[in-house]
């Protein structure tokens, strides 16, 4: 480690799931102070405050009539320019921020480990995750996006893309198209995030690559409602058997059903993942802000700087000192290198 850019003191977090483009083009600025921490969370002070020193960035663009109008949204799968463009609007948003030298895109794995490393109080680390492929107009033009900075895919949002079906109706298989940008995303690299896919879609990813899945922000169906927006234990099992992770989503309704959640619940979520997975397979992808404000978050852990609590209550389980430090950064660091090395391969 170079002595001049020693490792920031005490625990630090990654998150694996963090809607901060959307959030800054819906206002205020994601830089600023939140004017009211009660309705939003997240903002570049808030992560510094909670050292969160890396997280998966999203870009995400919402398919519908009613979010057509909006900066994030296109009406339909068929018109692949405005998806395209709703997705670059957001990928400026990363590149405005690290021009201006508030963050850092990482898209080596030197990046990550220089981010991670980096002094106190240095911008934090963004890996590009798109969430929902429909911004790629065509297969072809996956190596854009990479040259651009997005690593990880998840080929679609909950209401399906023209690549998958997604958990949300329409359910539906992998496409054509989708087995296609498969092919184009493993050549490039690209991380897979199976997080949204329909169950039927998972299966179809999983047939057509034997790459490394993740799930950034997804808990588990046997203790959440039955829908296909969690991971089955097979699922999990699958991740697992491909060196992957399962990122913890903090949504309370994705945590408990029909009663406020409880940090007692994301632990028992953590715990059932862990069962079958390892622990060194689990982490943190809170989703914070995305779509639901703290308070619907697991009681006491709705923003970034309530994290320790949610480190306390994995502690109270009887996680070790070690496998905190795996679930706070260390498993999801292990994780992202891995992928990064072989996407700087391939450059």
């Amino acid at each position: 480690m170079n002595a001049a850019h020693p490792a920031p003191a005490g625990p630090w977090w990654l998150d694996a799931h963090l809607d901060l483009a959307y959030l800054h083009l819906g206002g205020p600025d994601v830089a600023a102070e939140l004017p009211d921490p009660a309705t939003r969370g997240v903002s570049l002070p808030a992560l510094a405050r909670g050292r969160v020193r890396v997280f998966l960035g999203t870009i995400f663009t919402e398919l519908g009539a009613e979010s057509a109008g909006m900066p994030w949204g296109y009406a339909s799968s068929s018109d692949a320019d405005a998806a395209h463009a709703a997705g670059v609007r957001q990928l400026e948003v990363y590149e405005a921020l690290e021009r201006t030298g508030l963050a850092r895109i990482v898209r080596t794995a030197a990046d990550l480990d220089a981010c991670a490393h980096a002094p106190e109080g240095s911008p934090p680390g963004i890996v590009i995750l798109m969430e929902g492929a429909d911004p790629i107009r065509t297969p072809d033009e996956v190596a854009w996006w990479h040259a651009r900075g997005v690593r990880v895919v998840g080929l679609t949002w909950a209401r399906g893309s023209r690549y998958a079906g997604g958990n949300a109706a329409p359910h539906g298989p992998l496409t054509a198209m989708g087995r296609d940008c498969v092919q184009a995303l493993d050549a490039c690299g690209i991380l897979h995030d199976a997080s949204h896919l329909s169950d039927e879609a998972f299966d179809g990813l999983c047939a057509a690559t034997d790459a490394r899945i993740v799930a950034s922000h997804s808990n588990s169906r046997r203790h959440a409602p039955d829908i296909q927006r969690h991971l089955t234990d097979a699922q999990i099992a699958e991740i697992a058997r491909r060196d992957g992770m399962v990122g913890l989503n903090l949504f309370g309704k994705f945590l408990a059903d029909g009663r406020p959640a409880t940090l007692e619940d994301a632990v028992r979520h953590v715990e059932h993942a862990a069962s079958i997975a390892g622990r060194g397979r689990t982490g943190l992808g809170s989703d914070f802000d995305g779509g639901f404000a703290p308070p619907e978050c697991a009681a006491g852990c709705g923003r970034p700087e309530e994290l320790p609590a949610l480190a306390d209550a994995l502690a109270g389980a009887g996680w070790e000192s070690a496998e905190l430090d795996g679930f706070r950064h260390a498993n999801w660091m292990r994780t992202l290198r891995a992928s990064l090395s072989r996407t700087s391969s391939r450059r």
